[in-house]
């Protein structure tokens, strides 16, 4: 595939700003140039641009405080909002505690809403975590302790065509308070990125019917796996049973929420 230059954005989301230092100086070590939006969803704290500076990252920047706690969902969605006047070509999310390591964009053909590649997921063991940090191209995976996950089916990690993303936010902001409503029913983390990867691909196809994602089998993205959502956001990380049946239940919810504001929207003209 060939290649040429875009404007990316990344966004990261943070909550608890100590995991800013697993993610951030991976990305500046990231030689393509891009714009970095840091979201701070925790009110109580304040992230500035000198600490990320500090923290090994040079490049193009803007930081985000919030005033109140929206969730992941709506913390990237606000970043979308924040990225509207720049006119990006392609938005990848990041989480706090990931790593981002690549965003090299191939030309694609228009019809390609998304490019997904593989992710290495680190499951258990801090130690590998800290030698991803120090050498995020050396590692193996031993599916058991590091897994890899071709092709990775989640937003983090993925680039998606701005566009995409900013009118997948328009319709959202309409149905924001029942997807709010969604979330409160829930004692875990929703499962973010791949509510988030459905929403991309059926809002893609609703405007497109030749929409598709394209693969490449490169790996870009290391998951952190370890449990850190009751760090992040002082609830469980997964639900204690049934996980993958509660998972597919829940994604099913947000996908009804989705497909019926769109339908609302396509008959409204």
């Amino acid at each position: 595939m060939m290649h040429r230059k875009n404007n990316i954005v990344v966004g990261l989301t943070t909550f608890n700003n100590e995991m800013l230092r697993i993610s951030v100086p991976v990305l500046g070590k990231i030689r393509q140039k891009f714009m970095l939006v840091v979201y701070n969803d925790n009110p109580m704290t304040n992230v500035t641009r000198r600490q990320i500076r500090r923290m090994g990252y040079c490049g193009d920047l803007q930081v985000i405080n919030a005033n109140e706690n929206v969730g992941e969902l709506r913390a990237r969605m606000a970043i979308v909002d924040a990225v509207r006047t720049m006119n990006p070509d392609w938005i990848i999310f990041c989480d706090d505690d990931d790593l981002l390591t690549n965003i090299d964009i191939p030309n694609v053909s228009p019809d390609n809403f998304a490019i997904m590649q593989n992710a290495i997921v680190i499951k258990h063991r801090v130690g590998d975590l800290l030698h991803a940090i120090d050498n995020p191209n050396e590692i193996e995976c031993d599916g058991e302790n590091i897994e890899l996950r071709r092709p990775n089916m989640a937003i983090a990690g993925t680039p998606v065509r701005a566009n995409v993303l900013i009118g997948l936010g328009d319709i959202l902001r309409k149905i924001s308070d029942t997807i709010s409503d969604i979330d409160d029913g829930l004692d875990f983390c929703p499962p973010v990125d791949e509510i988030m990867w459905n929403f991309v691909n059926i809002y893609a196809r609703s405007i497109n019917p030749d929409a598709v994602p394209i693969y490449m089998d490169q790996t870009s993205y290391i998951k952190n796996d370890i449990d850190t959502a009751r760090i992040k956001y002082g609830r469980l990380a997964r639900p204690t049973r049934n996980a993958n049946d509660q998972y597919h239940r829940i994604i099913d919810k947000y996908n009804a929420v989705l497909h019926s504001a769109l339908d609302v929207a396509a008959l409204r003209g």
